[in-house]
């Protein structure tokens, strides 16, 4: 992508309007979390293991399991207490499927202050093993990777993804809780993730538009038949314990579950999405530039047959990740229940479903509709059978 004069002023624009829009959302729909308790919570390092004990605990007559306690010492990394040792305690209880891995000395902890309450002295507990390194290093090498093969690309390619992740969590998901309209935020949100995603990668030219506008196409239609085929499938939003406890969730406004199923499968089509319509758009405009006599009907044609290639892995890739994602929730619904016709008619598969073909339809949709734009905006000041400026280098004519 050439860094032209115009492009770096629409990434200057682009990037300002972003800025704008993160914190003007983020102000306008700032939340208060239900669970005050959220600053207890600190970093430290295991520094000596002081005491094990193991006791067991009765389940029924004939059964028992046992319970781990482990007291340790650790250095506080982060909070009021940094730099201070203090004590800690781990607790494995065997009753629970999902066991403990126990601490040793070295690992970095997240650790939970338990205040004093009804004459119980206050605590630190082991909470959860601390993983951001890893991650980090994990993301980090992602962004090098993708700098380096990507070159300037990459780089805009990273700031779209900031800012996609950045408005996700500090604008989407607090106007959700706020009780804003869901359909009408998911469309500004998608709107936003599109604009600002294809502007930053490649700049404002025909190519960017006729992405954008078969992008917008595509999830429209998406959205449309999700809704439609929500009211037929009667679906009402209770898919899984998640939606029961937003519901228990003691919010100012009531959450609109069945929105929320809707918003979930708009953004999780949103990506895949855009990628055919870029695809198909950016081979477009290679044959807009290259193709000797240009029409607008031979550049649907060719569109067409760009984007029916594409179909077939995007659509793999969509369901694979939508069943990926769920495997273990299918898995388990089939073992304790394995009849075929409950099961396809639980709101949790049929969701899953949903998501996979509504994303999908979002693709076959934005395939001609791209094509259809390019066509059009490609050829408009282009007189039919016209040829192209050739230029001859090293003797194959261009």
């Amino acid at each position: 992508m050439e860094l032209n004069r115009k492009n770096i002023i629409t990434f200057v624009i682009v990037i300002i309007f972003s800025v704008l829009f993160i914190w003007i959302g983020n102000r306008t729909n700032k939340t208060k979390m239900l669970d005050d308790t959220a600053q207890n919570y600190f970093r430290g390092k295991v520094v000596s293991i002081e005491n094990t004990e193991v006791h067991q605990k009765q389940i029924t007559e004939t059964s028992s399991v046992s319970i781990t306690t482990i007291t340790y010492k650790q250095k506080l990394l982060t909070g009021p207490n940094r730099g201070k040792t203090v004590l800690g305690v781990q607790t494995i209880d065997g009753s629970y499927a999902i066991k403990q891995v126990p601490i040793k000395v070295g690992n970095k902890i997240i650790t939970y202050f338990e205040p004093e309450a009804s004459g119980i002295p206050s605590q630190y507990t082991f909470a959860e093993y601390y993983r951001s390194d890893g991650m980090i290093f994990l993301v980090v090498l992602f962004l090098l990777l993708i700098v380096l093969i990507g070159k300037s690309k990459g780089f805009f390619t990273i700031l779209s993804l900031i800012i996609t992740v950045l408005v996700i969590f500090c604008v989407f998901i607090p106007a959700i809780i706020n009780g804003r309209n869901v359909y009408i935020t998911t469309i500004v949100i998608s709107s936003f993730i599109i604009f600002t995603t294809l502007l930053l990668i490649n700049g404002w030219n025909k190519k960017t538009l006729c992405a954008i506008l078969g992008n917008i196409g595509g999830i429209a239609v998406a959205g449309i038949i999700a809704i439609i085929m929500s009211k037929i499938l009667k679906v009402n939003g209770f898919v899984d314990e998640e939606y029961a406890f937003l519901v228990a969730a003691q919010l100012n406004k009531p959450l609109d579950l069945i929105g929320i199923v809707w918003s979930g499968i708009v953004l999780g089509s949103l990506g895949a999405v855009m990628d055919v319509a870029m695809s198909i758009s950016s081979a477009m405009n290679e044959l807009s530039e290259n193709m000797e006599k240009k029409t607008a009907k031979k550049m649907m044609k060719s569109g067409m047959n760009i984007g029916r290639d594409a179909i077939g892995t995007m659509t793999n890739t969509l369901i694979l990740a939508y069943v990926g994602s769920s495997i273990a929730t299918v898995v388990l619904l089939s073992i304790y229940n394995n009849n075929m016709l409950f099961l396809f008619n639980t709101e949790m598969i049929v969701v899953e479903v949903l998501q996979s073909i509504v994303g999908s339809l979002g693709i076959l949709f934005a395939v001609p509709l791209t094509a259809l734009f390019a066509a059009y905006i490609f050829t408009k000041n282009d007189e039919d059978y016209k040829y192209i400026k050739k230029d001859e280098i090293g003797g194959i004519k261009l």
